[in-house]
């Protein structure tokens, strides 16, 4: 308990002369399966058995790229936000394997992310009843991967431009609370499966993943879905080439959300759209994928 107490200290020990509300980020570094893993995380001095979320990059980007366009608001109330690196660009060790059956990693990302969790939780800074899950693109798949191998850990998940990869098997796991963001146009991920940025020669291998539709099916009858209701949303960016649609599911043991981005790229809505937006696509502006993950998790929290 003395070096989790000292390590506490260190990493918020900056924070302290700063008004309540505000937050500062550190860098923390465990040795986790042989490995020096890190996490950079955001949180206010005060916090105690606070509500954690996960933040996972996506591939060839790191933690500092995906908070800096997501620009979450949670550790500013009281969340600890934690934004850990992937052994290398990205390439989490979700699931996905190579054209001849091998991982793309093998590093043992879902124990990594349990001993960082168990870190703050013995520390008294972590409530590990409420730990959430969110990540675009890779992020997402691995988001996926720990809803489906370690249900256990995570209290709900947020997936954005991304589905189940081939062959990931997470049926018949506890029902848990997941909100599912895809655009119709993502070229990267496609919305039909297969291969990850298969369109492009330029793109290197990242595996294979399975359609939306199927990922969505798994999930509801994981979570004892009976059906859905779907909405279409305010069309407030008329001129952004895209529109929302919410299918908001029935009858489930746990909620079940899933947004349908009509013409949509792989990007994340509400956010500037990318100088790439020729290759990812179109950035919707009808919606904040943000303010909706985070409205998601705050009232799973508050349960």
């Amino acid at each position: 308990m003395r070096v989790i107490a000292a390590l506490l200290i260190a990493l918020f020990a900056a924070v302290g002369a700063l008004p309540a509300a505000a937050f500062e980020s550190r860098r923390i570094t465990i040795e986790h399966d042989g490995r020096s893993r890190t996490a950079l995380i955001d949180a206010r001095a005060d916090a105690r058995d606070a509500p954690v979320l996960i933040g996972l990059h996506g591939g060839l980007a790191g933690p500092m790229s995906v908070r800096r366009r997501a620009q979450v608001t949670l550790a500013a109330e009281g969340w600890v936000v934690l934004w850990p690196y992937a052994v290398e660009e990205g390439d989490w060790n979700d699931g996905r394997r190579d054209d001849d059956g091998r991982l793309f990693d093998d590093a043992d990302d879902v124990g990594f992310l349990r001993a960082l969790v168990a870190r703050l939780a013995q520390a008294g800074v972590a409530d590990l009843s409420r730990v959430y899950v969110a990540g675009p693109s890779l992020g997402g798949t691995m988001a996926l991967k720990l809803l489906c191998d370690a249900p256990d850990l995570v209290a709900g998940a947020a997936v954005a431009i991304a589905s189940l990869p081939a062959g990931a098997d997470c049926a018949g796991g506890p029902p848990r609370p997941v909100l599912l963001l895809h655009g119709t146009a993502d070229r990267i991920m496609p919305e039909d499966g297969g291969r990850i940025g298969g369109w492009s020669p330029l793109v290197r291998e990242r595996g294979d993943v399975r359609p939306v539709s199927e990922t969505m099916e798994i999930l509801a009858a994981r979570n004892g879905c009976n059906g859905y209701a779907e909405s279409a949303l305010p069309d407030r960016a008329a001129d952004d080439g895209s529109t929302v649609r919410l299918r908001a599911y029935e009858g489930c043991e746990a909620p079940l959300l899933h947004y349908i981005v009509e013409g949509g790229g792989h990007a994340w809505p509400g956010s500037r759209a990318s100088r790439l937006e020729g290759i990812v696509g179109a950035t919707n502006r009808d919606i904040s994928a943000t303010a909706e993950i985070e409205r998601f998790f705050r009232a799973l929290a508050e349960g």
